[in-house]
């Protein structure tokens, strides 16, 4: 959208003192009156016919970027940028000239605040259009937003928040090149080293499946906030994705050698051990996917004609993945052996922490849920029952840990949504009702 006039907040910024101010350079004081008349082309040119005459002239260049800075204003948002960068031009010699002279004048004491006005309605016009999850914003709103943030950073490029916030918006654009450059920015030449910056760029990095880059920021992360736990996990959970869990699990462990005692160390390395095991069962069930999909292809070509003895490959590729299966659940259940040990010591020491009761029924939960799975893909009716009979054990071991967890923070819905399932899955209908109206379902 055009916008025909100088925005009025910063029009009465730049006026301000005008009408006092007296010159001696007649061009200045004629680019003065200009402004004063909003005739923006006669203030650039007087302010360039101050600088041909004396070109160490500071007041000169402030009133050639304010020129510029109206320019910008009268165009669309992503047409300014060649006349912000103009005035950030003038504006920065301006102010060197001011430093080296040691001047002060009605201008050199106005200048700071043009530039966080011009600033401020760039970067409020970038907000207007974004929804609270900038990233679920309208892609048309988003590339407004990326132009006005642009315009901002062009003005005034000491800005953290205006960096933070254009990566966010190119990361809602899938621009992830952008938004890692935005953010680097941030971090090596602004000078920003707060912990979010660093989760963020971590995060585009991942997202570029850069996971290697990830963790080398993370541990710069970890350098400069060294009591930062959040930053152990993330360095963990980027290993994790590379498929190196020993390194993963050192990371972690180093929480634990830091202070033994530390009840929120071990729920952070149990809570690390169990997110592990997911990633286990993940691919059991993904097995088991693949398991049934051969047993279908056997079934139909057996339906066909075929033979066992036609069939010896699918039927032996069939064994290794139940073997493959079978060997990928004893390795969950040892690693959700190992969340147990540490989150029940953390329990010890945190025994009013609902996350530590949630976490240990989750662990139970999931070992009911990885049978369950096998159970499916069993003939032997007998074993079948026994794994039923496992599963709802662990389910009933579960229970009261969930139910501490909602009797902690009962407003959490997530953790009413886990007691609604294991109560169904018992067949605690009445339990069920009360926890799935306070699951918000």
């Amino acid at each position: 959208m055009k916008t025909n006039l100088f925005p009025k907040s910063i029009l009465a910024i730049v006026l301000l003192f005008t009408v006092w101010a007296c010159a001696t350079d007649p061009n200045i004081e004629s680019a003065r009156v200009a402004l004063l008349q909003a005739d923006f082309d006669e203030v650039l040119e007087q302010a360039l016919n101050a600088i041909e005459s004396n070109p160490e002239n500071a007041d000169a260049y402030y009133y050639v970027g304010v020129a510029h800075v109206s320019f910008a204003s009268a165009k669309p948002a992503d047409e300014r940028l060649d006349d912000y960068k103009k005035a950030k031009e003038a504006f920065d010699t301006a102010k060197r000239l001011y430093e080296e002279q040691d001047l002060s004048t009605n201008e050199s004491e106005n200048l700071p605040e043009v530039i966080i006005e011009v600033w401020g309605f760039e970067y409020n016009s970038a907000l207007e259009p974004l929804t609270d999850q900038i990233v679920d914003s309208p892609t048309d709103s988003l590339t407004l937003a990326k132009h006005h943030l642009n315009n901002a950073l062009t003005i005034n490029p000491d800005s953290s928040h205006t960096y933070i916030l254009l990566a966010e918006v190119y990361y809602g654009l899938g621009e992830l090149e952008e938004a890692q450059r935005i953010t680097e920015t941030l971090i090596y030449e602004v000078g920003n080293k707060e912990i979010f910056s660093f989760y963020r760029l971590s995060l585009y990095l991942m997202e570029s499946d850069r996971d290697e880059d990830a963790i080398r920021v993370l541990n710069e992360a970890r350098e400069h906030h060294p009591d930062e736990i959040e930053v152990i996990q993330e360095i963990a959970n980027a290993y994790l994705r590379l498929g190196e869990t020993d390194k993963a699990l050192e990371t972690v462990q180093e929480l634990i050698e830091r202070d033994p005692e530390n009840p929120q160390y071990r729920l952070v390395y149990g809570t690390q051990v169990y997110q592990m095991t997911q990633e286990l069962d993940d691919m059991v069930r993904d097995t088991y996917r693949g398991i049934y999909d051969l047993m279908t292809e056997i079934r139909d070509k057996a339906r066909e004609g075929k033979t066992d003895a036609d069939l010896e490959d699918e039927l032996n590729q069939l064994d290794e993945m139940h073997a493959e299966a079978e060997v990928m659940i004893q390795e969950s259940f040892e690693l959700s052996e190992r969340a147990e040990q540490e989150l029940l010591v953390a329990l010890e020491g945190m025994p009013e922490e609902p996350m530590v009761h949630y976490t240990l029924g989750i662990v139970y939960q999931n070992r009911a849920a990885i049978l369950q799975t096998q159970r499916e893909f069993i003939d032997d009716l007998d074993e079948v029952e026994k794994l039923n009979e496992r599963a709802n054990e662990y389910l009933r071991q579960s229970l009261p840990f969930y139910e501490k967890a909602t009797e902690l923070d009962e407003d959490n819905q997530d953790y009413w949504l886990s007691l609604f399932r294991v109560y169904t899955h018992l067949g605690m209908m009445e339990e069920a009702e009360e926890a799935q109206r306070r699951a918000g379902l």
